[in-house]
């Protein structure tokens, strides 16, 4: 009957007060970090020579190659693997066998 009573003057200057702490850590979020916490500078890999060396061993031991197996046995990423298997058939070392929609298998050349 009597409605809703209105909330005080300091109830909602509290809750506009949150509602911009909430808005500016999403900003600064936003800016630069990522979900590391370092920035993203270049998408570019690049790979040491042990690193390198390690890969063609492995490569050379295994029959066939996955961008996992790759992954596991050199301890790098698998987006990392997946590049440096992709760099190697460009420069015809592996060749691609077979290639599913969820992952690709190479081949010594």
């Amino acid at each position: 009957m009597g409605g809703a009573t209105k909330k005080p003057i300091s109830t909602m200057e509290k809750r506009l007060k949150r509602e911009a702490e909430k808005q500016q850590k999403a900003e600064e979020k936003k800016k630069g970090q990522s979900k590391t916490g370092k920035e993203v500078i270049s998408r570019a890999v690049t790979i040491d020579d042990e690193t390198k060396k390690r890969v063609l061993d492995e490569i050379k031991k295994e029959s066939i190659v996955t961008p996992y197996t790759l992954a596991t046995k050199a301890g790098i990423s698998i987006s990392v693997a997946k590049k440096i298997l992709k760099e190697l058939e460009n420069q015809n070392i592996v060749k691609l066998y077979s290639r599913d929609r969820r992952t690709e298998i190479y081949v010594a050349a």
